[in-house]
């Protein structure tokens, strides 16, 4: 039945020939996560959840973004008043914004979020455009046009207040005119708009438009969907939706928001474990990832009125990968839910291929833990009147949704363990993490169970083998340096609970953790089964340099092998042993010139632990997430 009250307004009824029909126009927008890309991964079956969503919205996509093979298939004619616009994660190919996604593109796009501005000022762009390619059929402004505001329009905090006038009267001289340049651009965009589908507007008079076709609009219903940093790009593009929304309507003379004249309604928000990190992010000491248009206190509210899930990693604790919370001070607003989801990051917004790191067997990937949260995720947004068709969509999509009987057996036979399942974040997260380092724990090299005989790690390509053991050395170092730093503190050292809000020291977590570190309980074979075979360990995986998967990993060796040739080169009946390679390469290069495989060996890169970086912050896995709830300051971890 809850369903059954958004069929209506989905459907576009039968009208004699004379008439027109009335309808809405259902807009959804798909924000991809840091390094993910829905082209790049038709070839490794990585798909983010976003693709996964995107592809059960019917409708009209953006040309230009994806091949015409991902276009909507079943009875595209009926679907044209549904437009679904897709964008590719940060550090990634995306043309359009100009964008290579290689080099400085890719380094900067993963590590600091560059160009994330210019995807959301693209996507307001598709917006107007929407509307546009409704009534007429083609967009109001083409890749051109659009390329040149991406250099033109600023998304800061104090640009939006000024757009909303909302401004303080002692604004910065700079923010003033940055914002009512942004105000001036944004009003002529609207102003060309509402131009060219004024003739569709119901006359006053008459109570009819000058043009009937293709239809009577009555209402345009958004929804958005962003993982990781498109979830904070999601919710930045949220706000500055309903600025626009809120400008047209006062061009309009209207009383509620609205878009080239007609209705707009926001349905929902459904995001995945939203990571900022935009300019210098935590990994810096000091650092917030912040910067620019990605602000806390603003930019990244949720709009009030609008209905929001917001799916939180329960075992990410990577430095780079602050967590920001959708609550404010600790509360969540009205209409919004925020649920903590066993995994990390990419096992919530998705990702990860079939079978990495050992997890799973199934090389469609149904025994993969993010299958779960998508479904979560893609029952809310139904109702909530998401118009997506899982049921209409192709078998291939219907396949990228299957879950194995055992996984949600597995998932629920964890969450049974847990005595944290409401409340507080930060005590929800805290006990997650706690069961996570009982499993490293018991899985330490050197301890009777070790990783390396796990079956996942058995079943692990060798590439990720070498991270996920050159990891777990480097935890048995963090446990001896934390080891060391508990007995300085005495014999008579009383760990205290921490209160909310972890800093850029080990100092405070490491106290938390000692109040149960000499209680660690042997896993249970719930949390047991969970840890070795469905989550995986985001920070084995995540290296600041290097071959990033097996394929740059097998180009490196080939270099190597012919960086060795040419050192083994013989001069004057001797070899000449000069050569950029260490020896540690050249063992590789031997080994990788007689097997064509990837050897066994240590690859180092990660976030460190021990500061060795310098500026950066300590990482590693005794740790908890940081976690922000509406602040720079506010930390609720």
């Amino acid at each position: 039945m809850e369903l059954k009250q958004f069929n209506n307004r989905e459907t576009v009824p039968i009208c004699s020939p004379r008439s027109s029909c009335e309808t809405n126009l259902f807009f959804g927008f798909f924000f991809d996560g840091t390094g993910n890309n829905y082209t790049a991964a038709e070839k490794t079956k990585d798909h983010s959840n976003i693709a996964r969503l995107y592809d059960c919205f019917p409708g009209m996509s953006v040309p230009g973004v994806l091949p015409k093979s991902t276009d909507w298939e079943y009875k595209p004619t009926e679907h044209k008043h549904f437009f679904r616009v897709y964008v590719p994660g940060v550090g990634t190919e995306f043309s359009l914004v100009k964008d290579s996604g290689a080099g400085s593109d890719r380094v900067l796009g993963g590590g600091t979020g560059r160009w994330g501005e210019r995807r959301i000022i693209w996507a307001l762009a598709q917006a107007i455009n929407n509307v546009h390619r409704f009534f007429l059929g083609s967009p109001l402004f083409p890749p051109p046009e659009i390329e040149s505001l991406l250099s033109t329009l600023s998304l800061t905090k104090n640009t939006r207040r000024a757009v909303d006038g909302r401004q303080d009267d002692d604004a910065d001289v700079v923010d003033s005119a940055v914002g009512t340049l942004a105000k001036f651009l944004l009003s002529g965009m609207l102003t060309r708009l509402h131009r060219a589908v004024a003739p569709h507007w119901i006359d006053k008079r008459t109570g009819k438009p000058a043009k009937k076709d293709p239809g009577l609009v009555k209402t345009i219903y958004i929804s958005i969907f962003g993982f990781s940093r498109g979830a904070t790009q999601a919710r930045v593009f949220a706000n500055w939706l309903h600025t626009l929304c809120r400008l047209d309507a006062q061009l309009c003379g209207a009383k509620r928001m609205s878009l080239g004249g007609f209705p707009v309604e926001f349905d929902f928000l459904g995001i995945f474990d939203t990571v900022a990190s935009v300019g210098a992010g935590n990994t810096v000491a000091g650092q917030n990832g912040h910067g620019a248009w990605a602000d806390a206190e603003d930019s990244l509210r949720v709009p009030t009125g609008m209905k929001c899930l917001h799916l939180v990693a329960a075992h990410e604790l990577r430095r780079s990968f602050p967590l920001d919370s959708i609550s404010v001070n600790g509360a969540v607003p009205a209409g919004c839910k925020e649920v903590v989801v066993p995994g990390v990051h990419s096992d919530i917004g998705g990702g990860y291929c079939p079978r990495e790191q050992g997890r799973g067997s199934d090389p469609n990937g149904a025994d993969m833990l993010s299958r779960i949260p998508l479904i979560m995720m893609y029952k809310e947004a139904r109702l909530s009147g998401v118009p997506l068709k899982l049921e209409l969509a192709t078998e291939a999509t219907k396949a990228k949704f299957a879950v194995s009987r055992e996984t949600i057996q597995a998932f629920n036979a964890y969450l049974d363990t847990c005595t944290e399942k409401q409340g507080a974040l930060h005590r929800i997260v805290r006990e997650h993490i706690r069961k996570q380092i009982e499993w490293r724990v018991h899985r330490r090299v050197t301890g009777k169970a070790p990783l390396q005989d796990s079956g996942s790690f058995l079943r692990a390509a060798t590439f990720h083998q070498n991270d996920l053991h050159s990891a777990a050395l480097e935890f048995d170092d963090e446990i001896r340096a934390f080891s060391a730093w508990l007995q300085l503190r005495g014999a008579h050292f009383k760990p205290a609970f921490q209160r909310p809000g972890f800093g850029d020291l080990h100092d405070a977590e490491w106290e938390e953790i000692a109040t149960y570190w000499h209680a660690l309980a042997h896993p249970c074979e719930a949390s047991l089964d969970l840890f070795d075979n469905y989550v995986h360990d985001s920070r084995a995986s995540f290296k600041l340099n290097g071959p990033a998967n097996e394929e740059e990993m097998h180009a490196y060796l080939r270099r190597c092998v012919q960086q060795r040739k040419e050192s083994l080169a013989v001069v004057v009946g001797k070899s000449d042993h000069r050569s950029t390679l260490t020896q540690e390469e050249q063992r590789l290069a031997d080994e990788y010139a007689r097997t064509n495989k990837i050897p066994r060996f240590q690859v180092g890169g990660r976030e460190p632990w021990d500061r060795s970086y310098g500026l950066m912050s300590k990482a590693g896995y005794l740790r908890y997430r940081k976690i922000y709830a509406g602040s720079d300051t506010n930390l609720i971890s």
